[in-house]
């Protein structure tokens, strides 16, 4: 999306590690990241404009407030089955791996297929476990990978020659870039969103972290 787009990676990079950081220490959880897969796919596709997908994520954020402030969000909670919340990430968890399966694995040939077998062995041997959980683990053996196997040293050092940081530059939204968002991108992403960012994270966290109140 970044490079489709055209956004500021480090605004996007470093705005978003803050809120995940901020969430987890407001909640005293990790927090599942929810990518939005319906924003994901219009703007990779039609190459939208990054003021129009800032009024998207505004507006989805909008929404969401007034879901929450109107007590709408709860009655959803109660009127969406489990099954419905479970169903979807089993439908997004298939469509993922057979994205995976067909673009990804079978890229890099013999090598690809073995990474993908070290990264099922670690899934199976560390299932269920919740003081360590296979994620982290897949996510550096693939770090790892790229770094050895796909990544050139040289593509880290700026064309300028010198390395340094980048802070997040401020944006504002006009309201017209927040309804033109609201309508290509956040209409799509919004039953998405209820159902897996909302409603199956409130499922997950009950799961791992009965003690706690979502």
């Amino acid at each position: 999306m970044i490079l489709a787009a055209g956004l500021d990676a480090p605004s996007v990079l470093i705005v978003f590690g803050a809120m995940q950081v901020m969430t987890g220490l407001a909640y005293g959880m990790p927090m599942p990241v929810q990518p939005l897969k319906a924003m994901a796919v219009i703007v990779i596709t039609q190459r939208i404009a990054p003021n129009v997908l800032y009024g998207g994520g505004l507006a989805i954020g909008i929404v969401m407030l007034l879901l929450t402030l109107t007590g709408l969000i709860g009655w959803v909670a109660r009127i969406v089955p489990k099954s419905v919340v479970r169903g979807v990430q089993f439908g997004l968890g298939m469509q993922l791996a057979s994205l995976a399966l067909r673009d990804y694995v079978t890229a890099d040939g013999w090598p690809g297929y073995a990474l993908a077998a070290v990264a099922f062995a670690l899934t199976l041997a560390l299932l269920g476990n919740r003081k360590f959980p296979p994620a982290p683990f897949i996510i550096l053996l693939g770090v790892a990978y790229a770094l050895l196997f796909k990544l050139d040293g040289g593509s880290f050092v700026p064309q300028s020659g010198t390395a340094g940081i980048t802070l997040p530059k401020l944006h504002t939204p006009e309201w017209a870039d927040v309804l033109t968002g609201f309508l290509v991108l956040a209409l799509p992403q919004l039953p998405l969103s209820l159902g897996n960012s909302i409603l199956a994270s409130q499922r997950v966290a009950e799961d791992l972290f009965p003690g706690k109140r979502v």
